[in-house]
């Protein structure tokens, strides 16, 4: 009988060791979420000017925000952002970086 017992309550505690040790949590995942033009634009029509709907990420590490010309098809400069802040702008996952992509494209690095 008290090896029953014994064994009963040795039976008992693993399966508490197993419900409350349960596995490690879930691995974050780094994923790069791309942006062009008209998404830039979102964020330089909200956050540098409103009359900006077109955005660029330059060579120089620069959010350039521009509108439509008044007598012309050309582009006006509307002003700059921060290629961060249109990350954290555009999307509500975290971020960890911003750098830019191919065809001036706006890249987020995203941990999920």
């Amino acid at each position: 009988m008290l090896r029953r017992s014994l064994t009963l309550t040795a039976g008992v505690l693993l399966s508490f060791a197993a419900v409350f040790t349960a596995s490690s949590p879930a691995q974050a995942q780094t994923v790069d979420l791309t942006f062009g033009p008209l998404s830039i634009g979102d964020y330089c029509h909200a956050k540098v000017s409103s009359s900006a709907w077109i955005g660029f990420y330059q060579s120089d590490n620069v959010l350039r925000c521009y509108a439509s010309g008044s007598t012309s098809s050309a582009l006006v400069y509307a002003g700059q952002g921060d290629p961060y802040l249109a990350c954290k702008y555009l999307t509500s996952d975290v971020i960890s970086a911003a750098f830019r992509g191919a065809s001036d494209a706006l890249v987020c690095r995203a941990v999920r």
